[in-house]
């Protein structure tokens, strides 16, 4: 891996997405001469920058965490960040259970964050892995591991009919 680090200058100008595309922080700057090929191969190395983000945020965090020399973290990182403490912590906890080697490039970041849901390591691996198969959302994944809750029916006191709230009578 190349330690060479981008100055401010550098950034500013822009990342090379592909030919002819450059990612900077506000935006991205576009040639008019880019061809479909170099657009998708943009937009899919775009993609791959945004999922890495959170990744990196949490590796960050989760690292500063262990350096008791450094005190506390989280107020620097809002005010670094603009993320909210909730974001963040949620950051360091998804980076904590999925070391680097055992997360899935396959599916996003977000992905990962719903399949902790699962308590067993294991079947969060083949949660991944089926959603990276069938091609499944962070969402559709998150109702698949979640399903929807019913709330227990409700007998009514005076004529015994039962129903579940915000549906209608079951008898």
């Amino acid at each position: 891996m190349s330690e060479a680090i981008a100055t401010d200058q550098e950034l500013e100008r822009g990342v090379a997405l592909s030919q002819g595309i450059y990612l900077t922080p506000s935006g991205a700057i576009i040639n008019d001469s880019v061809t479909l090929d170099e657009f998708a191969a943009g937009l899919a190395r775009c993609q791959v920058l945004a999922n890495a983000t959170m990744w990196c945020i949490g590796d960050l965090l989760y690292y500063g965490e262990q350096r008791s020399d450094w005190g506390e973290s989280y107020t620097q990182a809002v005010e670094v960040t603009g993320k909210s403490v909730q974001t963040l912590m949620q950051a360091v906890r998804v980076s904590k259970a999925y070391p680097s080697d055992e997360r899935n490039t396959a599916v996003s970041w977000s992905h990962h964050r719903e399949a902790l849901t699962l308590e067993d390591p294991a079947a969060r691996t083949a949660a991944l892995e089926r959603a990276a198969t069938e091609g499944l959302s962070a969402m559709a994944l998150r109702a698949q591991l979640k399903p929807e809750r019913i709330p227990p029916a409700v007998v009514c006191p005076r004529c015994d009919y039962e129903w579940i709230p915000g549906s209608v009578f079951l008898k």
